[in-house]
């Protein structure tokens, strides 16, 4: 019997479980290892006999266990139990939760002798749970609820609001001048100080809210992204007194607030609902707080406006709209237009900028302007934005396998920030998959103000999108508050400058300094740079010059079916059969077998321009210094002059600004060729007028073919220019 009593405690010992043996009357016989370290009880020493001595059992919240009901006594009147979760206390106050098996031990003769328990250690598991539980309701910065903890609250206090005198009321807060302040703190010390801050704002408001009075439940916030919050405040007493509530959450902001020696300070617009309504749904009561934020975002900073009859109207409308809207998708009214992307290298369509268009049995065609910003607010956008991508995705992969050459056409679809809050690298993911599309082949465009509105969100998702093989755009580069220390970070392909600024190419030397500036970071980036909203030849010559490396605008083609780019990449897949001798021959004997001053103190770079150009023929002299290149041109009077910069005596800059000042030379277009790829190398050949700007060394195709486009687009110019 004692080698078996040894065989049974090595077995025991084994087992990181707990383990306990008692006799038919409950008294401890026999404790595990394990059991030993968890209690502190010697187990070769007398072993106390009541279970009292090892710990306290409890349920999991706390409660205490009914008499006669815990494991081992279940087990001693012969039940045997599964998976019980339990509470269990050392005496060394260690608290565990556990899954309790207990079961009775009977002899051969079938004479209860005993019960065994056995202790499995859940903690970490639950803690665990309780962790992705809590991440999945929580906003993960500031650990506040999130927007759909906060639906669930604002239902459970409305069924509380039966049995309350007073009114519920929802209160939504977005800070004033976020971006800005994140810009400004980014820039400033290149860390997560924008985090700080909200962290700051968040707690800020906290100390804000009521506690709890009487029967009265405490106020609830919420962060539901970025600088938004969410109040629910119950009981109140009327309007006012929610008023009084949005005036203290503004007196609470509004103490200097320093972040990495930043001084800010700090004001939030509120937006206010109020209700007696017990029967009301948490998302209109929200939505009518936002509304009501947005009445008093469009008024003037640090103001709160409560939700009313008239913004009561308003949504009804926009209600009705709604439904429109949903009904629109369902029954198959929208439909995707593409714009055509430009590269400004071969000025062959390299992409596609997929636009939603909708088309209303009753109302005809209506403007995005009218109805996104609607989709985005209702949530829609969501659905709508996955139907894109899903229509994009066949579109894309018709052209590539149905049209002529079989060549992948970049396409841009662009996203939301509803679609950012929500599942979009899962539902992007699934949607790529299905339709058999290569991802590198699909760029998202997603606007500078999104990602800044929260750069570390942004950042997350752009980075799981990235990792599905995916492109990363951002649109309207430059009109937002964009911080480089955060832009080097963003998993990105390409930036797109905004329109306002492609409008000032020529007139204005801020906007070309802002686009030369722009595209030498996106280069040193290795991003590639796209111009929207080109819609002149001019602008098209000062791009190039600049360096930019696309384009699209109603210059190329305004948004277009399906149907129209079909013949558009037919055409162009016909014209690349023509033989690059015969296009050199062609735009030859477009120019009028045009003459060419070549200027350069290099005999190598001379000689290597004359025998390019001569071999298309071209009639081609010669310049080895800025004055001789004077004189010639004013009797040899060329077509083109291709121009060095760095030249002795005159400069090739000095040469351009004399040839320009001088109105014979109107017609001569000028080619600035330089060593030097600085921008402001490029913004100079700009301001003087220059028609392209190129880097040697050259190969003679790519010279032919700028003095040939030069040539041309400087002809256009003039024709344009005097009808």
């Amino acid at each position: 019997m004692p080698q078996n009593t040894a065989f049974v405690r090595a077995a025991f010992d084994i087992t990181r479980d707990l383990v306990a043996i008692c006799d038919p009357y409950g008294r401890i016989t026999l404790i595990n290892h394990a059991m030993e370290q968890f209690t502190g009880i010697d187990a070769g020493a007398p072993l106390p006999g009541p279970w009292s001595s090892y710990g306290e059992m409890s349920h999991v919240d706390g409660s205490a266990i009914a008499d006669g009901t815990d494991p081992m006594a279940r087990a001693l009147r012969g039940e045997t139990t599964r998976d019980v979760e339990l509470a269990l206390v050392g005496r060394s106050g260690q608290r565990r939760t556990m899954t309790v098996d207990s079961e009775p031990l009977f002899d051969a003769s079938g004479e209860l002798i005993g019960a065994i328990v056995v202790w499995h250690d859940i903690t970490d598991r639950r803690r665990a749970e309780d962790r992705l539980v809590f991440q999945a309701s929580h906003n993960p910065l500031t650990g506040l609820p999130n927007r759909a903890l906060f639906v669930t609250v604002t239902q459970d206090g409305l069924t509380r609001a039966q049995s309350l005198r007073g009114s519920t009321a929802v209160l939504a807060i977005n800070i004033d001048h976020f971006a800005d302040i994140a810009t400004r703190l980014g820039d400033r010390s290149g860390d997560h100080s924008g985090d700080t801050f909200l962290i700051e704002v968040a707690r800020r408001l906290e100390a804000s809210l009521r506690r709890v009075s009487g029967s009265r439940p405490p106020d609830t916030l919420a962060h539901v992204g970025g600088d938004h919050f969410i109040v629910l405040c119950e009981d109140v007493a009327d309007v006012n007194a929610a008023k009084m509530i949005a005036r203290r959450i503004a007196a609470s902001l509004g103490a200097p607030l320093s972040i990495s020696g930043e001084e800010l300070s700090v004001t939030a617009c509120v937006g206010i609902t109020v209700t007696r309504d017990a029967r009301r749904d948490p998302e209109p009561l929200i939505r009518e707080a936002e509304t009501a934020m947005h009445r008093a975002e469009q008024r003037g900073a640090g103001r709160h406006e409560v939700f009313s009859g008239e913004m009561r109207s308003q949504r009804l409308v926009r209600i009705a709209n709604e439904s429109s809207l949903r009904q629109a998708l369902a029954r198959g009214e929208f439909y995707v237009a593409y714009q055509p992307k430009m590269s400004l290298a071969t000025d062959r369509t390299v992409g596609v900028e997929a636009l939603l268009r909708w088309m209303h049995p009753e109302r005809g065609l209506i403007s995005p302007l009218d109805f996104i910003p609607l989709a985005e607010e209702s949530g829609i956008i969501v659905q709508i934005g996955a139907w894109v991508l899903e229509q994009v995705c066949r579109d894309a992969v018709r052209w590539r396998t149905a049209l002529p050459g079989g060549q992948p056409l970049m396409v841009a679809v662009n996203v939301s920030p509803r679609q950012f809050e929500s599942d979009l690298a899962e539902t992007f993911g699934g949607i790529i998959g299905h339709s058999g599309i290569d991802p590198a082949t699909v760029c998202l465009e997603v606007t500078e103000s999104m990602v800044m509105h929260d750069a570390e969100l942004a950042i997350a998702t752009l980075r799981q999108l990235k990792s599905l093989g995916l492109s990363i755009s951002v649109d309207d580069f430059g009109t937002g508050f964009s911080s480089l220390a955060y832009l080097k970070r963003f998993p990105l392909d390409e930036l797109k400058i905004d329109k306002s600024f492609v409008d000032g190419l020529g007139r204005d030397f801020e906007a070309t300094a802002i686009v030369a500036a722009v595209m030498g970071m996106a280069h040193a980036l290795d991003l590639r740079v796209v111009a929207e909203g080109v819609e002149t030849a001019d602008q098209v010559v000062r791009l190039r010059i600049l360096g930019c490396d696309e384009a699209q605008g109603f210059f190329y083609a305004r948004p277009s079916s399906i149907a129209d780019i079909d013949a558009r990449l037919v055409g162009e897949a016909r014209m690349q059969v023509v033989g690059r001798t015969e296009l050199a021959r062609r735009h030859a004997e477009s120019a009028h077998i045009g003459k060419i001053l070549v200027v350069d103190d290099s005999d190598d770079v001379r000689r290597l321009a004359r025998s390019s150009l001569a071999a298309v023929g071209f009639e081609v002299r010669e310049a080895a210094s800025g004055e001789d290149a004077v004189t010639m041109a004013r009797h040899f009077k060329p077509d083109c002059v291709v121009l060095d910069v760095n030249l002795p005596g005159i400069s090739g800059f000095d040469v351009c600004r004399i040839l320009r000042d001088d109105a014979a030379n109107e017609r001569t277009s000028i080619v600035i060729l330089t060593g030097d790829v600085a921008p402001s190398e490029k913004v100079m050949a700009f301001s003087l007028e220059a028609d392209d700007y190129m880097v040697k060394p050259f190969s003679p195709r790519d010279l032919v073919s700028r003095v040939t486009a030069a040539i041309r687009r400087r002809g256009e110019l003039f024709a344009h220019a005097r009808p």
